[in-house]
């Protein structure tokens, strides 16, 4: 996970989000469910103008290393302009990948990031017997939605039990 670049942008839009509710339409009207105290969906527009040949290939090159919008990172306190944008501990991730125009020698950028806020888990996949490299960790913001989640194994194998992983956020 490698930080965005630490330049300040000339626009910066903020799209708060949405609160985690659904609705759902009744004969007396909708009903509305609250599942948790998180706002999500939060959408951060950033506008360069007039950035230099050296100042692009930063950005080009950290949206290769981040594997375009499937990676995460930090964003520096000198993009958000001392402004208090989200919290301290939440990462980010590509949203779309970043528009170039070219104005001369210099050029415009438009790039457009999510706030990725909750637990990082990291799991470790083992495969027991198997004849290929048996164990594989990854880390993944994977679950997102509503608790319980259930990662059934199922019995694939007639020696080796069925298991299942229940994770359960208790509303977070």
């Amino acid at each position: 996970m490698s930080d965005f670049p630490s330049v300040a942008p000339n626009d910066l839009n903020f799209d708060m989000g949405r609160l985690n509710i659904t609705e759902v339409a009744t004969f007396a009207g909708p009903v509305r469910f609250r599942h948790s105290q998180r706002i999500s969906g939060n959408r951060i527009s950033l506008e360069y103008r007039g950035l230099s040949q050296q100042q692009i290939e930063t950005f080009r090159t950290h949206f290769i290393e981040n594997q375009g919008t499937h990676g995460y990172f930090g964003v520096p306190q000198v993009v958000w302009g001392g402004v208090s944008v989200t919290t301290a501990d939440a990462s980010y991730r590509y949203e779309a990948p970043p528009v170039e125009t070219h104005a001369g020698l210099f050029y415009n950028l438009s790039v457009s990031i999510r706030a990725i806020f909750g637990v990082n888990l990291s799991y470790i996949l083992d495969g027991g017997n198997a004849t290929l490299p048996a164990t594989t960790a990854f880390q993944s913001f994977a679950f997102t939605g509503f608790a319980p989640f259930v990662l059934d194994a199922g019995d694939a194998d007639i020696t080796s039990p069925a298991v299942s992983l229940i994770l359960d956020g208790n509303g977070a």
